[in-house]
This record gives C-alpha cells, structure tokens and sequence, in this order.
C-alpha cells in the first residue's frame, strides 16, 4: 500500500512539473483581486495577491480568464490580471487580449 501511494505522489508530482510548460503567466494588477467560481455572483475561491503567479488555462470571453492556483481554478476579470512570463521560453503568445504590454 505505501509503494502504490508513493508511486501515485511521485506521478502527479510529474504531472504537475510539466503541467506549466507552454503556459502563460500572469498576475493580479493589485492585491485583493477576487478569483470566482463561476462569475460575480458565485463563490470567490480566493483573494488573489499581485505576487500570486497564476497559471492562465484561457480566456473565456473579453472579460473574464479561467486561471489557476495551485490547486484552485476559477475565473478572473481579465482587465485585473497582467501578463508575467511564458514558461516555455519561446516567443510569448498573446493570451490575454486586454492586457496592456507585451507577452
């Protein structure tokens, strides 16, 4: 049983060094920026800080960003987040559309 429970943590533990790569970076352009559920009128998942570096997994729509955080996932107004890094290195992509900057 302790073989197969360290066998399982060893492999999501890979699953998730590799999760990132090709991933877009991005950050709250303040603290206290709120990652909901579902949108404003859901659950907020949880305050974000401006050093909180958030996995972008894409744009909904014009407004809103599904991002995560460790293990949480939710939504993000996107004019509240600015783009970080592009974790694969390559030529950063455009994926937050209104976010002032550059990738």
């Amino acid at each position: 049983m302790k073989k197969l429970l360290f066998t399982l943590a060893l492999l999501i533990n890979t699953v998730l060094a590799f999760a990132t790569n090709g991933q877009t970076i991005a950050r709250a352009t303040a603290d206290n920026v709120k990652m909901y559920r579902h949108g404003t009128s859901s659950e907020i998942v949880k305050s974000l800080s401006n050093t909180d570096n958030l996995v972008v997994i894409r744009q909904h729509n014009a407004n809103w960003t599904l991002v995560s955080l460790n293990d949480k996932v939710g939504y993000a107004v996107t004019s509240e987040l600015k783009a970080h890094k592009n974790l694969d290195n390559s030529k950063p992509q455009q994926v937050l559309m209104n976010i002032s900057g550059s990738f």
